[in-house]
């Protein structure tokens, strides 16, 4: 059983708009860090930004729907997400999950489209030997053939618009970014920082960030024992935020609260934010990573998109917080990034001590953001779905 949670919903239009004052800006990171660190998940919105607006959310909802309701051999043609960490192209059906239980969805992921000719050179240069010319999370996006791509150009009431399909993902990417770039800034004041402190390790975010549509099938109860199926495992984020679009009216998302599982629902205009792994770390544990779930209602089909928003590859920020001493979810170690997500055949005995291990590199500057990042994507991977 669960209930729904008034998680708050924040304003943060002073954080995207340049002619806004200190002091409001100020007031937001307030209700920034109450939502951090009581919830750890909290929904945003602002009248001014085309995201939040209608018409928006239902750009890219009927790209996603269009996407999801190709049908079965045409998706087998969109290339797959691959072994090694960069994911780019599409989830079938049991192609990833957090723990044991088979994950009843799909997706798709994409993220930064670069320049032909400036990609092109850099995959020259990493051919050649500089390795930094791309990082691990960086290169093409995996897109459909252009016969697929054709059918998914075909704009309800407009007929067919070239590449009309990829321009309204890479738009919403894009502008979802820029929701991120803001919260940088309230986080930031959150913390007592400056307020562009976070952002000096996010210069080439929108380049390793990228973005999943996932379709959520109907299964049956999640709180049986032993279920063997569920929309997406319990588990917190190993990132830094997640900016959620939640545009179907059917309950799915949940935040482990208090000892219970509450329903987030969807509410119109907003995208929901919650910090992952990596940024509680860098706090102490003073801002949460919640742990959540995805279920169904056992009779309709769910969409959302989820935008992981990165700092750059070789990050290693130092904490952020003056306090050294580490407290609440950083010392009980209640971590997705300290658990072996792995398939059940190819964990290890040493899983979570290796998790700890990660978690102290990362705390030490042994070890830059990217390489960490990659390593959790590797373990859920899983070869083939079903």
């Amino acid at each position: 059983m669960s209930s729904s949670i008034a998680v708050p919903t924040i304003d943060i239009t002073a954080l995207l708009n340049p002619s806004s004052t200190l002091v409001q800006r100020q007031e937001v990171a307030v209700a920034l860090l109450n939502a951090f660190t009581t919830y750890g998940v909290f929904y945003i919105t602002s009248p001014t930004h085309p995201v939040f607006s209608s018409p928006k959310t239902h750009q890219i909802l009927d790209a996603t729907t269009r996407l999801f309701d190709l049908d079965n051999s045409q998706k087998s043609d969109i290339p797959k997400i691959q072994p090694g960490g960069f994911t780019r192209g599409y989830v079938p059906l049991g192609g990833e999950s957090g723990s044991t239980t088979k994950e009843l969805k799909e997706g798709f992921s994409y993220g930064y489209e670069w320049p032909a000719k400036e990609l092109e050179a850099k995959v020259e240069a990493k051919q050649a030997g500089d390795n930094a010319a791309l990082s691990g999370l960086q290169g093409p996006n995996a897109w459909p053939d252009q016969d697929t791509l054709k059918v998914l150009d075909q704009v309800q009431g407009s007929g067919e618009k070239k590449d009309a399909f990829k321009n309204t993902l890479q738009e919403f990417y894009l502008s979802v970014c820029e929701v991120a770039k803001g919260l940088l800034k309230g986080i930031s004041l959150a913390l007592a920082l400056n307020e562009d402190e976070l952002a000096k390790y996010c210069s080439t975010s929108e380049t390793i960030s990228f973005m999943r549509l996932f379709h959520y099938l109907p299964y049956s109860d999640p709180d049986q024992k032993h279920a063997a199926q569920i929309g997406s495992s319990a588990h917190t984020d190993w990132g830094f935020l997640t900016l959620i679009l939640s545009p179907s009216k059917t309950v799915g998302l949940q935040l482990f609260h208090n000892n219970a599982w509450h329903d987030v629902p969807s509410i119109e205009n907003t995208l929901v934010v919650n910090g992952g792994d990596y940024l509680s770390l860098l706090t102490g544990g003073k801002l949460i990573s919640p742990l959540h779930r995805v279920v169904s209602n056992g009779q309709e089909e769910r969409y959302s998109m989820c935008c992981f928003y990165y700092p750059d590859y070789d990050a290693k920020i130092p904490l952020l917080v003056q306090d050294k001493e580490v407290k609440g979810q950083a010392a009980s170690g209640n971590y997705s990034l300290l658990r072996d997500q792995r398939a059940e055949e190819d964990q290890q005995e040493d899983g979570l001590d290796s998790g700890r291990s990660v978690a102290a590199k990362l705390l030490n500057g042994d070890i830059n953001f990217g390489d960490y990042i990659v390593s959790k994507w590797t373990q859920v991977y899983r070869k083939g779905g079903y």
